[in-house]
C-alpha cells in the first residue's frame, strides 16, 4: 500500500511539472476533457443534497484522528506502541498521497490552463491612475443604480440565504452561450452550517472542495455579500482556479443573474476591490469619487466592516492567511494573497472595452 501511495504522489508531481509549461495541452485534454467528465460525475452525486459533504468529510477525518490517537495511547499500555505508530504513520502517508493525487487530477491542474483573459478576449495591461479612477467611478454609478432597485435587506433572512444557495448558478447559462469556458449545468451551492464560524474567525467567506466538487460558502456575513461569494465558488467548480479569475467570473455571473440582489452584490464586490486599489494610488481621488456613493451602499459597507471587525480573530486570520498564501504560491499563483486583487485588472480591461461596466 505504501509503495502504491508513493507512486501516486510521484505521478501527481510529474503531472504538475508537465502541466506548468503546456497550457494549451492542459486546456484541451484536462480542463475541457477529463475534468469536465469528473466534475459532472461529482455534480450528479452531490447536487440532490442540501447538506455539505465537505463538512461531513471534515467530521469523519477528525473522528478518525481522535480514534487513531486513542489507539496510540492504548498501545503504550499494551506495549505495542511501535507497531501501532508505524501503522498510524503508514495510514496518514497513504491518505496524504491519495489526497494529493486526487487534488491534481480532479481539479488542481486547472491552475495551468489558458488564462481566462485570453478566453474572454480581454486586453489586460498596465493602466494609469486616471483609468483606474474612471473604472471606479463607473462602478459607483452602476452600484448606486443596482442598490436603488433593492428593498431593505435583512441579513438574517434564512429564505433569502436559501434562495442564494439554490439559484446562484442561474447567472452562468447566459455566459455559457457566449463563452465555452463556462457551462450551464445546475450547481447547488452548499452553506456551511457546522463550520461557518471557523471561516468567520479566519476572515474567509467560502471554500471549494475538490474531492466532492462542492462550492461551499460561509453563511454568516451580511446577506449582500453572499451572492458574489457563491458565484465565485461556482467558478472554481467550473475549473476557473485562479482567485482573480474566479472573482471576475463571479462578477460576470452576478451581472447576468435574473435577481437584482445578485447584480448589486457583484457591483458591491467590484466597487470594494477597485476602491481599495485606487485608495493606495491616490487617496484624494478615491475620496472625491467615493462621495458619490449612495447612503444605502454606505450603510451596507458599514455593516460589512462591523461584522468582520467584531467576528474576525487576528490570530486565526494570520494562520489562515499564511496557509492560503503557501497554497496559492505552490499552485501557479505567485502573488499569493495579492492574486485576489488582480480582479481589478480584469475589471479595468472590461471597462476599457466600451467605457462602461
Amino acid at each position: 500500500m505504501a509503495a502504491i501511495s508513493f507512486l501516486l504522489l510521484i505521478l501527481a508531481q510529474v503531472a504538475k511539472r508537465v502541466a506548468a509549461g503546456h497550457p494549451a495541452f492542459v486546456e484541451k485534454y484536462f480542463s475541457r476533457g477529463l475534468y469536465r467528465v469528473t466534475s459532472r460525475i461529482q455534480l450528479a452525486i452531490i447536487n440532490p443534497f442540501r447538506f455539505s459533504f465537505y463538512e461531513l468529510i471534515i467530521v469523519c477525518l477528525v473522528l478518525f484522528g481522535l480514534y487513531r490517537f486513542y489507539r496510540l495511547i492504548q498501545s503504550v499500555f499494551r506495549k505495542t506502541f511501535k507497531e501501532e505508530s508505524i501503522r498510524f504513520g503508514t495510514q496518514v502517508f497513504s491518505l496524504v498521497c491519495v489526497g494529493l493525487f486526487l487534488f491534481q487530477f480532479t481539479w488542481s491542474l486547472n491552475n495551468y490552463r489558458i488564462p481566462l483573459k485570453d478566453q474572454l478576449s480581454l486586453s489586460v495591461q498596465e493602466t494609469s491612475v486616471t483609468t483606474l479612477a474612471k473604472t471606479y467611478q463607473a462602478l459607483v454609478q452602476s452600484a448606486n443604480e443596482a442598490r436603488s432597485m433593492l428593498p431593505a435587506v435583512n441579513s438574517s433572512d434564512s429564505k433569502k440565504i436559501r434562495m442564494i444557495l439554490d439559484t446562484a448558478w442561474e447567472g452562468y447559462p447566459p455566459l455559457a452561450q457566449k463563452y465555452s469556458v463556462f457551462h450551464s449545468q445546475r450547481v447547488r451551492v452548499k452553506g456551511l452550517y457546522l463550520f461557518s464560524w471557523i471561516q468567520t474567525v479566519s476572515g474567509y467567506s467560502g471554500v471549494y472542495n475538490f474531492f466532492t466538487g462542492e462550492a461551499n460558502i460561509n453563511i454568516h456575513p451580511p446577506l449582500v455579500t453572499l451572492p458574489h461569494t457563491a458565484c465565485h465558488e461556482i467558478a472554481h467548480q467550473m475549473g476557473i482556479n485562479m482567485e482573480d479569475e474566479a472573482n471576475y467570473a463571479g462578477f460576470l455571473a452576478c451581472m447576468n443573474h435574473p435577481d437584482d440582489l445578485f447584480r448589486y452584490s457583484g457591483y458591491l464586490s467590484a466597487l470594494t476591490y477597485t476602491g481599495n486599489a485606487l485608495y493606495k494610488q491616490s487617496p484624494e481621488v478615491y475620496t472625491e469619487i467615493s462621495a458619490l456613493i449612495s447612503d444605502e451602499i454606505r450603510a451596507d459597507q458599514q455593516e460589512i466592516r462591523e461584522f468582520w471587525e467584531k467576528n474576525q480573530k487576528k490570530g486565526a486570520a494570520e494562520i489562515a492567511d499564511r496557509l492560503n498564501e503557501a497554497y496559492l504560491k505552490s499552485n501557479n499563483q505567485p502573488e499569493g494573497m495579492q492574486s485576489y486583487g488582480r480582479f481589478v485588472d480584469l475589471l479595468i480591461a472590461d471597462y476599457l472595452q466600451d467605457q462602461k461596466i
